[in-house]
């Protein structure tokens, strides 16, 4: 069973499949890093104060880890409760959506990044919550590819490999260098016109 899933992962439908899925992925995750670049360009990081923390458990180890947290079994998530005010004047209150690992204490100062116009759009203002995603997108993408030369690679026939063939009576040939060099070659008829 093992030997015939490796023959299928080996046949040409496999190596499309990882050179359509890795262009897939690649464009996909480099499109979400140009969004991502320009929320950031567009965005102002801001210092809020914690008012409040929700926690409850990971429904499930998927979330837990696109949240980035890779502690296995029961992990818990945190989403903070925060008042900041934003380069207006405004001031908001607002849960943060993203589910983290840290735990969080009322009064703590976090960093948020939020755009100036649409406070709904902040998130807290850690690497994972804002590049995490579009890189592990991105690594997959190039994984996929990868994958595809290297199955492209192995597939590639080796060169034939010279054989020699005994002659009759079980004594070797000898080799086509010393051969052609012993033997005589017969004049040329010149044609008559």
């Amino acid at each position: 069973m093992v030997k015939a899933f490796l023959k299928r992962l080996a046949g040409p439908r496999a190596n499309r499949l990882f050179l359509i899925l890795g262009l897939l992925l690649t464009v996909f995750s480099l499109y979400k890093l140009l969004c991502t670049a320009m929320y950031v360009h567009e965005s102002v990081v801001v210092t809020a104060t914690v008012t409040d923390v929700l926690q409850k458990p990971f429904e499930s180890t998927g979330e837990a880890l696109s949240h980035g947290n890779l502690a296995m079994g029961g992990s818990t998530s945190y989403q903070a409760i925060v008042s900041y005010t934003v380069p207006n004047g405004l001031v908001i209150d607002r849960m943060m959506t993203d589910a983290d690992d840290t735990d969080y204490t009322i009064g703590q100062q976090v960093e948020v990044i939020t755009p100036e116009l649409d406070p709904s759009q902040a998130h807290i203002y850690k690497w994972k919550f804002i590049w995490g995603g579009a890189c592990m997108l991105l690594g997959c993408g190039i994984l996929s590819l990868l994958l595809w030369l290297a199955l492209k690679e192995r597939k590639a026939p080796a060169p034939a490999a010279p054989t020699r063939q005994p002659t009759k009576g079980g004594k070797k040939k000898k080799s086509s260098t010393t051969a052609s060099t012993t033997r005589k070659r017969s004049p040329r008829k010149k044609k008559q016109a």
